[in-house]
């Protein structure tokens, strides 16, 4: 809030504005909390935003769709005044896309129509107790002329602590959470850029951000392996310079700042549990002392952010384990499924068309038969890794079910879906996977359909021609390619 000298004494997060165009629930609403909270209403965002200039209100409830502007759009306005004040969008079912905007963006949450009663005084309630938290924050920084210079500076880390713990628990997707870590950062310690390094479960990245202008890719690519030892040695140096670590880059703020002519590193490890996760590492002007103070913070800051971190990779882990294969590792009917629709989505909007693959073990039965299961699930690794081998980054391979496998292939043509098919069919057909003192030979048939972006198709028709064509290739012999 920008000026504390209108903060109500005592502290009270008491004012409520209510916006939206349905007078029945604007009614609903306002009978809910009247008796609690000292309530305005609007049905329009101009009336909304005519409120909020004049006056101060600590929660906002804001229907996502109004006649005449977005609530998004009443969000940014309210934020830009006042940015803690506490935002609860109202939406309905098809809007939850937007919501998650909202929630990027800093609402407090969203409520999905038709609302129910007690889960909304609740979500008031928790907000109404945030908005308090943070005004006697600001009252007691009014205060800090009369404390000690040590106790001023630890009020203060207490209140960018609290700030940057809203900021990124309001976030929805990790790599916004890294984006506001690395602004934080710079701001905070004058940088010239900064890094976060990750080595955890099975994900290696790097995350850097200049604290001003667009960031240079090969500059910062130089100056992290310059600087490596001491501030990543968490992860492996040389597969960052082969590319094999990703490197994720964000922009800085609007601006202009000459690279210091001699950089120092300032490393902070991010340890979670007594394990090591990664590290944050500054990049500064050798000839700028950095504080004894400003490591203290950092240490206690990244404790915050290193758990933050240690959940994100968790769950897309999790996430990644749901949509993968169990038995191959590449993904799985689901994942198979969800990259089509987008795929359709994508081919539909930039009318660019693409290729779907369908492929099957030929005699996967007789291999099982001879060899025993155990031999059989070798043989779909053997073919999940050495197609996964051949293909781009682009491409989706999945397990269909069964021998069966998918293989989506983006910006693809026939012509070129068929020279990639007729090569990974020889290859397979070549091979031998050693199992004990045997040598497994096994072939694969295919089947191609192609999607045209200048037509919309159904899924379903897609697969079925694919399908279809697989079993041409099944019905001429097996061991070949056929397309739709």
């Amino acid at each position: 809030m920008k000026d504390s000298a209108s903060l109500p004494v005592p502290i009270s997060a008491k004012r409520v504005l209510i916006v939206d165009d349905e007078p029945s629930v604007v009614a609903f609403l306002d009978e809910a909390l009247k008796d609690r909270y000292d309530t305005v209403t609007a049905g329009t965002g101009k009336a909304a935003t005519a409120l909020i200039e004049k006056q101060v209100f600590d929660i906002l409830v804001i229907d996502l769709v109004l006649p005449d502007m977005t609530g998004i759009d009443i969000l940014k306005i309210a934020k830009a005044k006042d940015e803690f004040v506490e935002v609860i969008i109202i939406t309905g079912y098809a809007s939850l896309g937007s919501a998650a905007d909202a929630i990027n963006r800093g609402a407090s949450s969203y409520l999905i129509k038709p609302l129910q009663l007690d889960e909304f005084i609740q979500q008031i309630d928790r907000a109404a107790a945030n908005r308090t938290f943070h005004l006697k924050s600001l009252m007691l920084m009014d205060n800090v002329n009369v404390m000690t210079p040590d106790v001023k500076d630890h009020v203060h880390d207490i209140t960018t602590l609290y700030r940057y713990s809203r900021r990124l628990l309001l976030s929805m997707e990790f790599p916004e959470i890294l984006q506001i870590v690395l602004q934080d950062v710079n701001e905070r310690a004058n940088a010239y850029f900064c890094a976060v390094g990750v080595n955890f479960l099975d994900f290696a990245e790097m995350f850097a951000m200049p604290r001003f202008g667009p960031a240079d890719e090969q500059r910062i690519r130089e100056l992290l392996i310059r600087h490596w030892a001491g501030a990543f040695d968490i992860l492996d140096r040389a597969k960052f310079e082969e590319n094999a670590i990703i490197l994720s880059l964000f922009d800085g703020l609007k601006g202009e700042s000459n690279e210091p002519k001699t950089i120092k590193t300032v490393p902070i490890p991010m340890i979670v549990k007594g394990r090591t996760i990664g590290s944050l590492t500054i990049f500064m002007d050798a000839g700028v002392p950095f504080a004894e103070g400003e490591y203290n913070f950092l240490y206690v800051y990244t404790s915050l952010i290193s758990a933050l971190i240690e959940h994100a990779y968790m769950d897309m882990q999790a996430q990644l384990l749901a949509k993968t294969d169990s038995l191959t590792g590449i993904a799985n009917y689901r994942m198979f499924h969800e990259t089509l629709d987008r795929e359709i989505s994508r081919s539909n909007r930039m009318h660019i068309g693409f290729a779907l693959v369908l492929m099957d073990l030929d005699d996967f039965k007789k291999i099982n038969d001879t060899h025993g299961h155990l031999a059989g699930n070798d043989v779909l690794k053997d073919i999940s890794h050495r197609i996964s081998a051949m293909i781009r980054k682009q491409d989706q391979f999945a397990r269909y079910g069964g021998e069966e496998f998918a293989l989506l292939l983006p910006d693809t043509a026939a012509e070129g879906a068929l020279i990639l098919a007729e090569r990974i069919r020889q290859e397979i057909a070549a091979g031998r996977l050693s199992w004990g003192h045997h040598e497994i030979a096994y072939t694969v048939s295919m089947g191609i359909a192609c999607y045209h972006g200048d037509t919309s198709q159904p899924k379903d028709i897609l697969i079925a021609n694919a399908d279809r064509a697989l079993y041409l290739s099944k019905s001429k012999g097996k061991n070949c390619v056929t397309v739709a």
